[in-house]
């Protein structure tokens, strides 16, 4: 499946999304997927974690449940030596499921919602 299938896929399902981290499950809200440039001149390894290419899939998923914080930190590089993966997981037609593999790059949140940019690593599609 290529990237615009994907964002496709996404955007017709945006409303039956969940976030999976570890053993916890949030509601996302609203859910984007997007493509940014990497200020970057040739793909590289990133403090040895992750590998950045010139060019990412990225999504945005804004969670009104801010109890989701509370469990941020074990997803994050930083106070973890490496990054956990985050499951961000719809049903789609046919009683198939789409499960994206995420890693989380940076959060935003005010009193009544949170904002979180992941890096996509990976998609599959299955029953």
């Amino acid at each position: 499946m290529n990237e615009k299938e994907l964002q496709k896929i996404v955007e017709k399902n945006s409303s039956n999304f969940n976030m999976l981290i570890g053993e916890n499950s949030f509601s996302i809200n609203q859910i984007k997927t997007f493509q940014t440039d990497n200020p970057i001149t040739e793909p590289t390894t990133r403090g040895g974690v992750y590998f950045a290419e010139l060019k990412e899939w990225k999504i945005e998923a804004t969670i009104f449940d801010t109890d989701v914080t509370k469990h941020l930190s074990k997803a994050m590089l930083g106070p973890n030596k490496e990054f956990l993966d985050i499951i961000l997981e719809a049903e789609i037609q046919g009683n198939q499921k789409i499960s994206l593999i995420t890693n989380l790059t940076n959060s935003m949140q005010n009193e009544s919602k949170v904002v979180l940019y992941l890096k996509l690593k990976d998609a599959n599609i299955g029953s």
